[in-house]
Formats: structure tokens, sequence, C-alpha cells
């Protein structure tokens, strides 16, 4: 009975850790790491945001203080992987002197030109942005000065299907998150 009971709780763990690790899925703790890096890095400079400047679907840039003094802008880049002829594949996007490679997020320090991938193999990525009140912004004309929250979207998939790894699709959203910094409107 003691070695029945310690046997079908060792299962029980192996089953569970090879669950919590993604085993079934050889990528998807990698897509659930930078989701949640993503999600870190993107959280932390949009609440320290004074401004928002270049906002479109796949691309944002915050005004960020420095700890030195002083602002920075940051860039938050989705590269969609675009193909345009006479090319067969996607090419890499430079963006403030950083390369992005295609499906790409990336976060680009424009002082510095330095930048990080945040997140791969992306099926999508969206930034919506939203006035004081709460209503999105369908246009980005006379955006400027009335946006005050921003959310990220992104959907991610990885592996082929010709092997057989590919994983199911990962999907992370921010909430809206707030400008802290950035007055608002009279």
């Amino acid at each position: 009975m003691v070695m029945t009971a310690v046997l079908s709780s060792y299962v029980f763990v192996a089953r569970s850790y090879t669950r919590t690790i993604g085993f079934g899925d050889p990528n998807q703790p990698t897509l659930e790491a930078q989701g949640r890096r993503t999600l870190a890095y993107f959280t932390q400079d949009v609440q320290l945001a004074s401004a928002v400047t270049s906002p479109s679907d796949s691309q944002v840039t915050l005004t960020v203080p420095q700890s030195t003094g002083g602002t920075k802008n940051v860039i938050y880049y989705y590269n969609k992987g675009t193909i345009v002829p006479p090319a067969t594949v996607a090419v890499a996007e430079t963006v403030g002197g950083y390369s992005v490679p295609p499906k790409c997020l990336a976060r680009i320090d424009v002082n510095t030109s330095t930048g990080l991938t945040l997140h791969s193999s992306l099926l999508s990525c969206t930034f919506s942005y939203y006035d004081n009140s709460g209503n999105p912004y369908t246009s980005y004309v006379n955006y400027l000065l009335g946006i005050k929250q921003v959310s990220l979207t992104l959907s991610a998939q990885a592996g082929t299907s010709r092997n057989g790894t590919l994983t199911s699709v990962y999907q992370v959203a921010s909430p809206r998150l707030l400008l802290r910094n950035k007055t608002v409107l009279p």
C-alpha cells in the first residue's frame, strides 16, 4: 500500500511538472515567458510616460524619464514581416538604429539606438489608444493631446506544421494602461 501511494504521488507530480513546463507543446513556455516579459516592459514604460507620439496600430513612441534626469524616447515597434517584391522572404526593418526581425515586437531606446526583441513568432500585435474617459481612438487625427490610456494585444504561435511542432496559439493582452505622468486635458 505504501509503495502504491508513493508511486501514484510520483506519477501525479511528474504529470503536473510536464504540463507546467509544456512538454506537450515544445515552445509554449518560451511564448509565455516572452509574453510576460513584454507586458512587464510595456506596463512600466506606459505608466512612466509623459507623452505619446507616432501612434499607430503597430508602433508607439513613449517619452519616459531617464534615471540620470531628463527624458528619452522609447519605441515599441511590431515588424509585420511584409514581403516586398522582388524579395521572397520577409526581411528585418531598421527602426531607431535597431534591426527588428520579421514577426517580432521590439523595444528601442532611441537615445542610445539600442533595442531588445521582446517577442517573436507573432501572428498579430496591436496597440490601442483611449482618451481620458476610456473612449477608443478609431483615427489618429488630432490624437496626441487626448491619449491617456494605451493597451497592447498580441498572439503568437511557434513551431511548424511540417514537422508536427506547431504549438497552440498563445494570446495575451494588457489592460488599458494609464499614462500617469501625462496631464489631463482641461
